[in-house]
């Protein structure tokens, strides 16, 4: 099909300021292909728009700054914008494609993933705020762990968020506790990275998590009650099973005898291993609950052993004697005994082993 005479005279303008055509007929030009190309009503024919979107393109680097941050706004609105052009757009500074990276419905996620892995920071924060991402596109925008840009991401309901975004978002809370909350309030957040970041966070955090995600294991108990019997299958001699095993099984009360060997284990500086064995932890997690600062796993531990209210407030401030920080204050322990009064043996068990499943797969505490 030939070209109808619009694009011909188009043409040859593009030709005339290349050869040295006044400013005002370059704007004249690029606004004219603007037009051809981007007008809902235009009558060229498939070839005839390609020919109009490469002299547009390549005429973009005589156009000011103003023309094509206009020409991005038009652009932002379409559902389906010519390739080379949206490229061209997307290559210029941030200050010309931002309204794009912002609101554009014509990226596609090949388009924010490039986007992200190959621009600057503020390119990816733009990206971070839009209303709508997938998994995909928010992978990306965290592999280089800027904090602005996850806690654009964290507190974007819009985002969808992988398990693995997720884990690197938690991770980095560690070091920016600002996250804890917000990350609290996401629906995609799993237990084991909601308990993961237990480790670090402060009181109410903690409570939070533990109010969200109890791991209670009441119902898978009851589930297998009638075809398992989990206290068997804990005689297993595969470690990987009987951690499964012991993570399933129902929370034993342990005996008075076994509550004055962990107090005089205690005495006799050997906290971490009375509390292991005592709570059928492993060393490396008790010696978490015992060095940490607050008194929440303290409480969980009491209550998981089935201490009474006495035993446990004996057992806490022996077991605390050991903590680098000293005993435990006469306010923490009333936060620890509130804690240890508000949670049941059972659920207390299945966090405390939750816990050391974490711990093993960890490499701090």
């Amino acid at each position: 099909m030939s070209a109808t005479p619009e694009i011909n005279d188009a043409i040859g303008a593009a030709a005339a300021s290349l050869t040295g055509a006044e400013t005002q007929g370059h704007d004249q030009l690029l606004r004219r292909l603007a037009d051809f190309l981007l007008a809902g009503g235009s009558q060229l024919a498939p070839n005839e728009l390609a020919l109009a979107e490469t002299a547009l393109v390549d005429l973009l680097p005589i156009a000011d700054a103003e023309f094509k941050r206009r020409l991005a706004e038009r652009v932002s609105p379409l559902e389906t914008a010519p390739s080379a052009l949206l490229s061209a757009l997307l290559a210029e500074p941030f200050e010309i494609c931002e309204p794009i990276l912002a609101d554009g419905l014509c990226l596609t996620n090949c388009d924010l993933v490039r986007v992200a892995e190959e621009a600057e920071e503020r390119h990816r924060l733009c990206i971070a705020g839009r209303l709508e991402l997938s998994r995909v596109v928010c992978d990306a925008l965290v592999t280089r762990a800027e904090p602005e840009v996850l806690s654009y991401l964290i507190t974007n309901k819009g985002a969808t968020l992988s398990t693995h975004a997720l884990e690197a978002m938690v991770r980095r809370s560690s070091a920016k506790p600002e996250f804890i909350r917000p990350l609290l309030q996401r629906h995609e957040l799993t237990p084991w990275l909601a308990h993961l970041m237990f480790f670090w966070a402060d009181g109410e955090e903690r409570a939070l998590i533990l109010k969200r995600f109890p791991v209670d294991r009441r119902g898978i108990s009851e589930a297998l009650a009638d075809a398992v019997d989990i206290t068997d299958l804990l005689q297993s001699g595969d470690p990987a099973l009987h951690e499964t095993y012991r993570l399933l099984c129902r929370a034993e009360r342990i005996s008075e005898g076994a509550q004055l060997r962990l107090i005089s284990g205690v005495a006799e500086e050997t906290a971490q291993g009375a509390l292991a064995t005592s709570a059928g932890i492993s060393s490396t997690t008790a010696a978490w609950i015992i060095g940490d600062p607050g008194g929440e796993p303290l409480a969980v531990a009491g209550k998981a052993m089935g201490l009474s209210r006495e035993g446990f407030q004996q057992v806490a401030l022996a077991l605390s004697t050991a903590r680098p920080g000293g005993a435990l204050s006469e306010n923490e322990m009333e936060r620890t005994i509130a804690l240890f009064d508000s949670v049941t043996m059972d659920r207390a068990d299945s966090i405390l082993h939750f816990w050391d499943r974490i711990v093993a797969s960890e490499t701090f505490a």
